[in-house]
């Protein structure tokens, strides 16, 4: 990883902040990591006022032209089959386009049968968020247009899919905005990031 002018080995930060590298370099790391319980609970915490909108346009605006359907187990689980790699992608498009990084700089891997996108190089927050952010601005946002144009059981539950997904990715972009941080390096174990600081810990 690469911070400025700064080469990082391919580390656990972790390491890094116990062998006094970054310091020496003139950096303060701070780790902003959640669970998976608090991932779940911050995640749906932020994703609440986007599912009360859409279900709340759903139903006063939308539903007299709604197109109905039964089988809303079989079209939740094909929503959430296709959304979960594209909304991964999307994080490594992010990343990618942001940072100006190569391919081998983002990688896609499997964790307990489940997709998830790392990225692995300290970027300016700016590039960092537009990585967090992309699949809520393009699935939540493309959801949304698609509830107002065809609603029925499938927007409508692909809207809750993609707005619910991120949540997390939501309360990682709040927290990295109160962080201060000047850099930011993606965590590659749990959700969550690290804090750069340039000269004294924050």
């Amino acid at each position: 990883m690469a911070i400025g002018r700064i080469v990082i080995t391919d580390k656990q930060m972790k390491n890094l902040q116990e062998t006094g590298y970054l310091e020496e370099n003139g950096w303060q790391a701070r780790t902003y990591t959640m669970n998976s319980r608090q991932t779940y609970l911050q995640g749906i915490l932020f994703a609440l006022p986007f599912l009360f909108l859409a279900g709340g346009m759903y139903r006063t605006f939308l539903l007299e032209r709604a197109v109905l359907l039964d089988c809303t187990g079989i079209v939740l689980l094909a929503a959430a089959a296709v959304s979960l790699p594209v909304h991964e992608a999307l994080h490594g498009l992010g990343w990618k386009l942001g940072g100006r990084l190569g391919r081998e700089q983002v990688s896609l891997i499997f964790r307990h049968g489940m997709p998830m996108c790392t990225c692995r190089v300290v970027l300016p927050v700016r590039a960092y968020l537009t990585g967090t952010l992309l699949p809520f601005i393009v699935l939540g946002g493309g959801s949304f247009i698609y509830l107002v144009a065809c609603p029925g059981t499938v927007s409508l539950l692909t809207a809750l899919v993609n707005l619910t997904l991120p949540g997390a990715d939501l309360a990682i972009a709040y927290k990295v905005l109160r962080s201060g941080a000047d850099m930011v390096a993606d965590s590659p174990k749990e959700a969550g990031f690290v804090a750069l600081f340039r000269g004294a810990e924050q």
